[in-house]
């Protein structure tokens, strides 16, 4: 007993076959991609510069171990929350933590 009279050869192809098949739609497709990891990796930079800006700006001393922490933080992650944490840290309360005075 068959219920539906029907066979899976397809006589014709999809509408969007022709699209996808020209060289036009393919090179649209090339440079979008390609746009969009360079819009991608620019805000990435501006994100994990906000750190180096910031030790710039309060003109803090280890401005440069921020900007090193945040660069190196683009392949490895917890060394820019490290360079997040050396901007807010009030050094100097450290420092007279740390000798005990008060």
């Amino acid at each position: 007993m068959r219920i539906n009279d029907t066979t899976l050869i397809f006589e014709e192809t999809p509408s969007v076959y022709m699209l996808l098949q020209s060289t036009e739609f393919m090179w649209f497709i090339v440079i979008f991609t390609i746009a969009l990891l360079t819009w991608v990796t620019a805000k990435l930079w501006q994100i994990h510069s906000i750190p180096k800006h910031l030790a710039k700006e309060k003109g803090l001393a280890q401005a440069k171990l921020v900007f090193w922490l945040s660069i190196l933080g683009l392949a490895w992650k917890p060394l820019w929350v490290l360079a997040v944490i050396a901007i807010v840290t009030d050094w100097d309360k450290v420092q007279d933590w740390i000798k005990g005075t008060r």
